[in-house]
């Protein structure tokens, strides 16, 4: 079942953190202690960005998941390019990723999934650990896997990037504008596509009042703490025509 998006882990992290700090690599390996991995989504009763840590170790604990390589999406002259992190990846590494899945896959090929609107990537090895730290001013949702479920609104933000795609492939320059978009802009378009969605499907009566309520609220906070992602968000938008069967139910 779907958890809420803000009830994933809460870093007790300072409240002057911006959204665009990175976090720093000794206190991810500290957290990861006992885990191959960590998450916070980041909504608006959250500290701060959202993060996803990451630890790559050279054997299995056989405790826990133990992931052994993250892929993830960048930008290579204005078109997505698919990367993969793994314990031979040149380290230190600080680069930014970009927006889509970010799967993380383990000696057997077992996964656990991700979506983000993108961010900087912060990697180094720490002692024997490679440990990796993925931060967004956009919340970072789980799309389930071997040892999660879901966020609420996964299934709404896989759905928009799916809309996306489609922009990409038929409309000319589409790709390179939201390449160069920001990650709160993007994050901006897609609130503001599921907030005429929901608001279309509450007339035929299909609607999720917890996603439409969570909407509502983001972009109330968006207008107020970031209005030129939030206007810049509005040319970013796919094309919402088409069927709302199943999108705000």
């Amino acid at each position: 079942m779907a958890r809420p998006i803000t009830q994933l882990i809460t870093f007790e992290e300072p409240e002057a953190r911006r959204d665009d700090d990175a976090v720093p690599l000794d206190e991810a390996k500290r957290r990861l202690a006992v885990w191959g991995f960590q998450a916070h989504a980041d909504l608006p009763d959250g500290p701060g960005p959202a993060f996803l840590l990451v630890a790559l170790r050279p054997t299995p604990t056989l405790r826990h998941y133990d992931p052994d390589a993250v892929e993830y999406w960048a930008t290579e002259q204005g078109r997505g390019a698919r990367r993969l992190l793994s314990r031979t990846t040149p380290m230190p590494l600080t680069a930014s990723f970009s927006w889509g899945p970010i799967r993380l896959i383990d000696r057997l090929g077992v996964t656990n999934d991700y979506l983000t609107f993108g961010g900087r990537l912060d990697a180094a090895e720490v002692e024997d650990v490679v440990v990796a730290a993925f931060a967004s001013p956009a919340p970072i949702l789980r799309r389930g896997g071997h040892s999660q479920g879901w966020d609420k609104g996964a299934d709404a933000v896989g759905a928009f990037f799916g809309r996306l795609m489609v922009q990409v492939d038929f409309t000319p320059g589409f790709e390179s504008r939201l390449a160069e978009a920001s990650p709160l802009t993007r994050y901006a378009a897609f609130v503001r596509d599921e907030r005429e969605r929901c608001a279309r499907a509450n007339g035929s009566g299909s609607h999720d009042d917890e996603l439409r309520h969570l909407m509502a609220a983001e972009a109330a906070r968006l207008q107020t703490t970031a209005p030129d992602d939030w206007n810049a968000g509005g040319r970013l938008s796919p094309d919402a025509s088409g069927s709302l069967a199943g999108r705000c139910r």
